[in-house]
């Protein structure tokens, strides 16, 4: 599969040129999450337990499968150098998985698993590389949250009085990791179904602020 929405999207942020190329990916994985972090250093994940990693500006990319995550689709990828990076794996309970690595890829440690038959992780977003939290769709009525403040060494819950409530049938998008961003100590989340709204915090995920999205939705 080649990159072909990929790199417009992560090299076009460090230039201003208005010609892309095209680039081989070297996997038939389908490919969800990207982070550049340079102009020369860039991660993606994918379908099969799939990651790549170039550090020459996509010229060339290193393919691996993370170690026991074959079966798994890792929907998000979140990069601070050519040696650090976190997966998170969306899917139905224990499908749901954060990996980390501090060596480029040769060695992934599994950092959480959702217990919860009814959770599905969908997003994962990083303040710095020791403080990151992940959201998943809605269970009991809240979205679902964790988040670290030791660079993953550990996950925990969010409170439930500091999880946003969802309405009827709503819930994060899963398709490429872009459910979540972050800005300074705010962190924004953007939510489909039956309803299209952006939840916001300044306050780096303790209070929830909700807005409608003047979107189409329900699809």
């Amino acid at each position: 599969m080649r990159l072909r929405w990929l790199l417009p999207v992560a090299f076009s942020t460090f230039s201003l040129a208005q010609s892309f190329t095209v680039q081989n990916s070297n996997t038939t994985s389908d490919l969800r999450g990207l982070s550049a972090v340079s102009p020369h250093i860039a991660w993606a994940s994918g379908t099969h337990g799939t990651y790549l990693r170039s550090i020459d500006g996509g010229e060339t990319w290193t393919v691996g499968t993370v170690p026991g995550a074959e079966t798994l689709d890792f929907r998000d990828v979140e990069a601070f150098s050519a040696d650090e990076a976190y997966l998170l794996a969306a899917g139905p309970s224990e499908q749901s998985r954060i990996y980390k690595t501090t060596d480029g890829g040769r060695n992934w440690t599994l950092q959480f698993t959702n217990h919860d038959p009814k959770g599905f992780y969908d997003c994962i977003a990083f303040w710095d590389p020791m403080h990151g939290i992940a959201v998943g769709d809605p269970v009991h009525g809240q979205f679902a949250l964790v988040a670290t403040n030791d660079g993953g060494a550990s996950w925990n819950p969010v409170p439930s009085v500091s999880r946003p409530r969802s309405l009827a049938t709503e819930g994060a998008f899963a398709g490429s990791g872009t459910c979540l961003s972050i800005q300074g100590e705010s962190v924004w989340l953007v939510t489909g179904g039956n309803a299209a709204r952006v939840f916001r915090s300044s306050n780096r995920g303790n209070t929830w602020a909700a807005a409608d999205a003047p979107i189409l939705h329900d699809s």
